[in-house]
């Protein structure tokens, strides 16, 4: 699909607005779609969820590796299209809905790990799409988001990185995270400002953190990489921990936790740890 399909299609529907309103740029290059559909390593008779099929390109690709795809698009008038577009595919389904009210569980069939899961998603989506999958991931196998660099550069940063933050905390605690390729800004319609790529989430097969400590250790984070300048000692206590400094310090000595470093140049072995101390 390039720019004059796009075009046609949106005189044919009378959709009436242009692509960058309806609020997704849409990936035109005939090089970088089969490639996500590649990564994505979908097998005939696996199930593949696509966030946002918009106008089909991507899933076209995906339809080609004989897996049944599920395309979620909560606007009808692409769902119009795609259904005229692929009305002789039984492998698709269409399913509208607002992707952040999906039941994973329900398209995997009740089988943990089993769902493949793909998008070209809105950047301003990124952050509810990964909590999201954060919270149903036993229904997950793979993910392929194609994201913004700069964010896919934090998600994939480790301790002691400028670019390491909460997002790759939060990320890491369930996935192993890897950047598959990059993508220029002149694979899309309209062209973003930004260059883009392909993030791949690969479920970690043992919990990171303790599962009865990861809601805890989560909102510690978010609250300490407030601070994530400051020492540790600092930053706990302008986050609001309701302890005395006198405590607070006792109890991270107590735990061989040094107080000076800073939040940023923690793991999650070390941010589990200090979660288990000062709770």
């Amino acid at each position: 699909m390039n720019v004059r399909d796009i075009k046609e299609i949106a005189r044919k529907y009378n959709l009436g607005i242009s692509p960058h309103r309806m609020g997704q740029c849409f990936l035109v290059d005939g090089r970088t779609l089969p490639r996500i559909a590649a990564e994505l390593g979908a097998q005939p008779g696996e199930l593949v969820l696509e966030i946002g099929a918009g106008l089909g390109a991507l899933t076209y690709e995906l339809l080609q590796s004989g897996a049944t795809v599920y395309a979620v698009e909560r606007d009808p008038r692409f769902l119009q299209v795609l259904t005229d577009r692929f009305r002789d595919q039984e492998r698709l389904q269409m399913v509208r809905s607002d992707i952040l009210k999906v039941d994973l569980g329900s398209y995997a069939m009740g089988d943990p790990h089993s769902l493949l899961i793909v998008g070209n998603i809105p950047y301003s989506l990124t952050s509810p799409i990964l909590e999201f999958l954060l919270h149903q991931r036993q229904w997950v196998k793979r993910v392929l988001l194609t994201i913004q660099k700069e964010v896919a550069d934090r998600i994939v940063a480790e301790p002691g990185n400028k670019t390491y933050s909460s997002i790759s905390v939060g990320v890491q605690i369930a996935f192993k995270p890897s950047i598959a390729f990059t993508v220029h800004p002149g694979a899309f319609y309209p062209q973003p400002k930004v260059t883009s790529a392909v993030l791949r989430l690969d479920p970690l097969e043992t919990p990171a953190v303790p599962p009865d400590q990861e809601e805890g250790i989560l909102k510690m984070v978010r609250s300490i990489f407030t601070h994530r300048r400051k020492t540790l000692l600092n930053a706990l206590l302008m986050g609001g921990i309701d302890l005395p400094k006198e405590d607070l310090l006792r109890r991270l000595k107590e735990a061989r936790i040094d107080p000076n470093r800073r939040p940023e140049t923690f793991d999650l072995k070390d941010l589990s740890r200090i979660h288990t101390a000062i709770c």
